[in-house]
Protein backbone atom coordinates (compact mmCIF):
# COMPACT_ATOMS: atom_id res chain seq x y z
CA UNK A 1 0.00 0.00 0.00
CA UNK A 2 1.15 3.76 -0.71
CA UNK A 3 0.66 6.72 0.82
CA UNK A 4 0.22 7.21 4.58
CA UNK A 5 -2.58 5.66 6.54
CA UNK A 6 -4.93 8.11 7.40
CA UNK A 7 -7.18 7.20 10.50
CA UNK A 8 -10.67 8.90 11.10
CA UNK A 9 -12.47 8.28 14.75
CA UNK A 10 -15.92 9.65 14.31
CA UNK A 11 -16.97 9.88 18.06
CA UNK A 12 -14.18 9.32 20.17
CA UNK A 13 -16.55 11.44 23.41
CA UNK A 14 -17.42 7.70 24.22
CA UNK A 15 -13.45 7.32 25.43
CA UNK A 16 -10.78 9.27 27.20
CA UNK A 17 -7.15 9.71 26.50
CA UNK A 18 -6.06 7.19 29.09
CA UNK A 19 -8.44 4.76 27.71
CA UNK A 20 -7.80 4.62 24.15
CA UNK A 21 -4.51 5.99 23.27
CA UNK A 22 -3.54 7.24 19.31
CA UNK A 23 -1.74 4.15 17.61
CA UNK A 24 2.38 4.76 17.09
CA UNK A 25 2.01 3.33 13.60
CA UNK A 26 2.79 5.95 10.62
CA UNK A 27 -0.68 7.48 10.07
CA UNK A 28 -2.85 11.07 9.89
CA UNK A 29 -5.18 10.52 12.98
CA UNK A 30 -8.51 12.57 13.09
CA UNK A 31 -10.68 12.76 15.69
CA UNK A 32 -14.15 13.88 16.95
CA UNK A 33 -16.37 13.88 19.64
CA UNK A 34 -19.31 13.18 17.71
CA UNK A 35 -20.42 12.73 14.14
CA UNK A 36 -24.11 13.96 12.38
CA UNK A 37 -25.39 11.72 9.52
CA UNK A 38 -24.86 14.35 7.14
CA UNK A 39 -20.70 15.08 8.60
CA UNK A 40 -20.00 11.28 7.67
CA UNK A 41 -18.87 11.21 3.98
CA UNK A 42 -17.03 14.45 4.36
CA UNK A 43 -15.30 13.38 7.68
CA UNK A 44 -14.21 10.32 5.97
CA UNK A 45 -13.77 11.51 2.40
CA UNK A 46 -10.22 10.65 2.66
CA UNK A 47 -9.75 8.16 5.23
CA UNK A 48 -8.23 4.93 4.95
CA UNK A 49 -9.82 3.37 8.53
CA UNK A 50 -13.08 4.85 10.07
CA UNK A 51 -13.66 3.81 14.00
CA UNK A 52 -16.54 4.60 15.44
CA UNK A 53 -18.34 3.72 18.80
CA UNK A 54 -22.08 4.74 17.70
CA UNK A 55 -22.20 6.96 14.78
CA UNK A 56 -23.82 4.20 12.05
CA UNK A 57 -22.08 4.11 8.68
CA UNK A 58 -24.95 3.18 6.27
CA UNK A 59 -24.60 2.09 2.45
CA UNK A 60 -25.36 5.36 0.84
CA UNK A 61 -22.13 6.83 2.85
CA UNK A 62 -20.08 3.83 2.06
CA UNK A 63 -20.88 3.98 -1.89
CA UNK A 64 -19.04 7.62 -1.61
CA UNK A 65 -16.06 6.44 0.06
CA UNK A 66 -13.10 5.36 -2.21
CA UNK A 67 -10.37 5.53 -0.12
CA UNK A 68 -11.72 3.33 3.21
CA UNK A 69 -10.47 0.15 3.33
CA UNK A 70 -11.47 -0.92 7.00
CA UNK A 71 -13.96 0.00 9.52
CA UNK A 72 -13.60 -0.73 13.21
CA UNK A 73 -16.74 -0.84 15.33
CA UNK A 74 -15.63 -0.28 18.97
CA UNK A 75 -19.80 -0.04 20.35
CA UNK A 76 -23.19 -0.69 18.99
CA UNK A 77 -22.85 0.93 16.02
CA UNK A 78 -24.39 -0.47 12.91
CA UNK A 79 -22.16 -0.44 9.72
CA UNK A 80 -23.94 -1.70 6.45
CA UNK A 81 -21.80 -4.81 6.24
CA UNK A 82 -22.86 -5.80 2.87
CA UNK A 83 -22.18 -2.65 1.19
CA UNK A 84 -19.14 -2.98 3.16
CA UNK A 85 -18.26 -6.29 1.36
CA UNK A 86 -19.32 -5.55 -2.20
CA UNK A 87 -16.75 -2.90 -1.26
CA UNK A 88 -14.09 -4.85 -0.12
CA UNK A 89 -14.16 -2.93 2.96
CA UNK A 90 -12.99 -5.40 5.81
CA UNK A 91 -15.41 -4.12 8.96
CA UNK A 92 -13.88 -5.42 12.23
CA UNK A 93 -15.91 -5.18 15.84
CA UNK A 94 -13.98 -5.35 19.23
CA UNK A 95 -15.91 -7.86 21.28
CA UNK A 96 -17.55 -6.03 24.59
CA UNK A 97 -15.23 -6.91 27.40
CA UNK A 98 -11.92 -6.38 25.33
CA UNK A 99 -9.68 -3.37 26.67
CA UNK A 100 -10.36 -1.06 24.42
CA UNK A 101 -6.87 0.60 24.60
CA UNK A 102 -5.12 -2.52 23.98
CA UNK A 103 -7.42 -4.22 21.69
CA UNK A 104 -8.50 -1.47 19.12
CA UNK A 105 -4.89 -0.20 18.86
CA UNK A 106 -3.56 -4.04 18.38
CA UNK A 107 -6.63 -4.21 16.00
CA UNK A 108 -5.38 -1.10 13.89
CA UNK A 109 -1.69 -2.19 13.85
CA UNK A 110 -2.89 -5.68 12.33
CA UNK A 111 -5.27 -4.53 9.65
CA UNK A 112 -2.57 -2.42 8.30
CA UNK A 113 0.34 -4.85 8.44
CA UNK A 114 -2.49 -6.77 6.84
CA UNK A 115 -2.53 -4.58 4.24
CA UNK A 116 0.77 -3.86 3.29
CA UNK A 117 1.99 -7.21 2.97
Amino acid sequence: MSGKERVVFLDRAAFTADDLPIPSFDHNWSEYPETDTADIVPRLFWATTAITHACPIGAEAIEQLHKLTRIVVTGPATVDVDACEARGIAVRNLTAGEAPEQTLVGLLEMLVDETRR
